[in-house]
């Protein structure tokens, strides 16, 4: 014998199967927006530019856009002159999404502020100045210690010595030097695998810790000449 359901019973279930199917539809439209926000943050995220540093592309490449922009002047202590730094911005496609390539330092402007005339310290750009450093007619000893710039020191790259058509930190580096007014720029170290330290010591003297051809030398130089006075090689320690 058939029991037949009560009318409270059937309204119960009709509501109980509406809920039900609301339910599933809610899920599946949920699912379909979140398939869309996932497939366009993939999309964005796979086009967005990377950014990246101390790159440089060399060589002939396509499709490889040059921007140009000058950086704020710094004053060198005790001089009329400033130094304003020259950056070269890039974008290039990369294996896969494309790249931008920011402030990397490829030139300095000096300025004289008394006659205001100025010369660029290389006559291309060609190279990637990854560091530099002012030299002073004195170490500081206090924070108020008053100096005189006497030299710069720069970290340049400006060949591309593992030949992936890039300057970058892969790449051997040259330690050079110049006067504070852009001139006498010249190279004091060439073919540097590892530079691990660059620093004035005392009021006439830099050091200098590198590494070439697997061997690391320790080199003083004079200040303001940055004549070479000595070098040695330093003695190897066992890593085991």
């Amino acid at each position: 014998m058939e029991t037949l359901a009560q009318p409270g019973e059937s309204r119960f279930f009709r509501h109980v199967w509406r809920f039900n199917a609301l339910a599933i539809a809610g899920a599946a439209v949920g699912v379909i927006l979140l398939s869309v926000y996932a497939a366009v943050s993939l999309f964005g995220e796979a086009t967005r530019s990377r950014r990246v540093t101390q790159v440089v592309n060399v060589g002939e490449q396509e499709n490889i856009s040059d921007e140009f922009s000058m950086g704020s002047a710094v004053p060198i202590a005790g001089s009329p002159y400033v130094r304003v730094p020259l950056y070269r911005g890039q974008s290039y496609p990369g294996s896969y999404y494309p790249k931008r390539s920011d402030q990397n330092v490829v030139n300095y402007l000096f300025l004289n502020t008394s006659t205001n005339q100025s010369k660029w310290l290389l006559e291309r750009v060609g190279q990637l100045i990854v560091e530099s450093q002012i030299l002073f007619n004195r170490v500081k000893a206090t924070p108020e210690d008053a100096r005189t710039g006497v030299g710069v020191l720069y970290v340049v790259i400006d060949r591309d010595t593992n030949g992936d058509n890039r300057l970058s930190e892969r790449d051997a580096v040259s330690l050079a030097a110049g006067a504070i007014d852009g001139t006498n720029y010249r190279k004091l170290v060439e073919n540097i695998e590892q530079l691990f330290s660059v620093q004035q010591i005392a009021d006439d003297r830099v050091l200098v810790l590198y590494q070439k051809n697997q061997q690391t030398y320790s080199e003083l130089y004079g200040v303001p000449s940055m004549e070479r006075l000595s070098q040695a090689t330093v003695p190897k320690v066992d890593l085991k």
